[in-house]
């Protein structure tokens, strides 16, 4: 039976009760035993998470279990946590930072996955809809038809942004590469791109006409793209992205005097 004696903390497996994980409690289990050299019946066995597959690919978590070995006698060594040991500390730091995905290669069978889990999902909202999607160099673009457009879009788009968003982890989970994943239904995009055009143009009138400055409430980074794209040869005011977060308001003011208008815009 191996047992490792940890010179950091003083103490060895024999006294401190040690975490485990896996995909599930019997692959914990089996790593435990493995790590510490011993059979299963040698171990107490505490179970912490039992894990869960998640949906769709998403929302994955892992089971965990705390052991200490039946033999072992420490008291009150088994309640302290353990610390990692020094493989565990060195895989943490050689963890590979983020980088920019490469352009994935999106097959007919990934494709129809996309539309069988949103239709899925809009099923499981409670409103079937008809699904129509298309790929187009690594652009996915997906469209929803039916009786229930207005409760899919939600007020202000809200709803209909958010199903978009969690589409889009889906697809990062089970496609390699970057794909741009984009979302609309009935006419809604559309109709709110012009809601937004007209808006700018309006503000901006008044802007110019009192020198006050005017707001569009919090917009994702599509809308902002819109605003700032409609008022960009408008050499009279500024229309500038503030707030932190996915959800930002646009200012649209007069620039200060003697400031040359910058061609780049803050989205």
């Amino acid at each position: 039976m191996g047992v490792n004696f940890d010179p950091e903390t003083g103490e060895n497996e024999m006294s401190s009760k040690l975490e485990y994980q896996g995909s599930d409690v019997a692959e914990a289990i089996q790593n435990a035993c493995q790590k510490m050299n011993v059979a299963q019946d040698e171990l107490d066995i505490e179970v912490v998470a039992a894990g869960s597959a998640g949906i769709f690919g998403l929302g994955k978590k892992k089971a965990k279990i705390m052991v200490v070995l039946k033999n072992a006698a420490s008291p009150g060594g088994g309640g302290r946590r353990p610390r990692k040991d020094h493989d565990e500390r060195k895989r943490d730091d050689q963890r590979p930072k983020g980088q920019e995905k490469p352009p994935a290669t999106v097959t007919a069978e990934g494709l129809e996955k996309i539309k069988n889990d949103l239709v899925k999902i809009v099923e499981l909202m409670g409103f079937p809809s008809v699904v129509e999607i298309s790929n187009e160099k690594n652009r996915i673009k997906a469209h929803l038809s039916g009786d229930y457009i207005d409760q899919i879009v939600g007020p202000e788009g809200q709803a209909l942004d958010g199903l978009q968003y969690l589409m889009r982890k889906i697809i990062s989970k089970n496609i390699p590469g970057k794909v741009i994943f984009s979302l609309d239904a009935g006419e809604y995009r559309d109709k709110r791109r012009q809601e937004l055009e007209e808006k700018s143009l309006e503000l901006a009138a008044e802007v110019r006409e009192t020198s006050k400055t005017r707001s569009i409430p919090a917009l994702n980074p599509a809308e902002r793209r819109i605003v700032h794209m409609t008022l960009q040869d408008d050499t009279t005011i500024r229309s500038r992205s503030v707030g932190e977060g996915h959800f930002k308001k646009i200012l649209i003011y007069v620039p200060g005097k003697g400031r040359k208008k910058s061609s780049v815009r803050k989205r």
